[in-house]
């Protein structure tokens, strides 16, 4: 990547349906309905979005993805993630009770016509953070000199999800 500032500039918000490819197919997260009894306690976490406004729902188990989203492996890309990929077990919608307690569950909300305006997940996942601030895009706001520490946040954000494998998959 040549100029990261070039990457906030080319960084318009994202439509959910780009961002839920990312989580089925990167992050290998089930996709659960809404109204799904199983999360009903989850949603009602006073920081999760007003349900008329929950787009998406989804649950991120495996043991890999949770511990690149944690930190413990940096990329994945590296040896260290494939080889937990690979122990990694797959288990279908209607087994996702027993893996909720580990698990990572991801609200995605909209208030603009599909695009992420929020975002919620309960569990562990810091880097999920720097994940769905670049998919909320870059604002021009962050470059007045009051917005200073806005704009570093959100460079060090572009540059732990490119150490994670997934920046081009997010702007690219």
């Amino acid at each position: 990547m040549k100029n990261k500032t070039d990457v906030a500039h080319m960084s318009p918000p994202m439509k959910i349906e780009e961002i839920d490819h990312i989580l089925l197919y990167d992050l290998d997260a089930i996709k659960m309905d809404k109204e799904d009894e199983r999360i009903k306690f989850i949603l009602q976490d006073p920081y999760c979005p007003d349900k008329h406004h929950i787009h998406s729902v989804y649950v991120i188990y495996k043991r890999s993805i949770l511990n690149l989203l944690e930190g413990r492996i940096r990329s994945i890309h590296s040896h260290e993630f494939m080889t937990a990929k690979k122990k990694d077990r797959t288990i279908s919608i209607e087994d996702i009770e027993y893996v909720l307690e580990i698990a990572t569950v991801v609200v995605l909300a909209s208030e603009n016509n599909g695009i992420l305006t929020n975002y919620f997940y309960s569990g562990v996942g810091e880097r999920l953070d720097c994940i769905f601030n670049l998919c909320l895009g870059y604002s021009t706001h962050l470059q007045k000199k009051e917005h200073k520490v806005s704009l570093q946040r959100f460079m060090n954000d572009i540059k732990i999800v490119e150490e994670m494998g997934l920046l081009e998959k997010i702007v690219g």
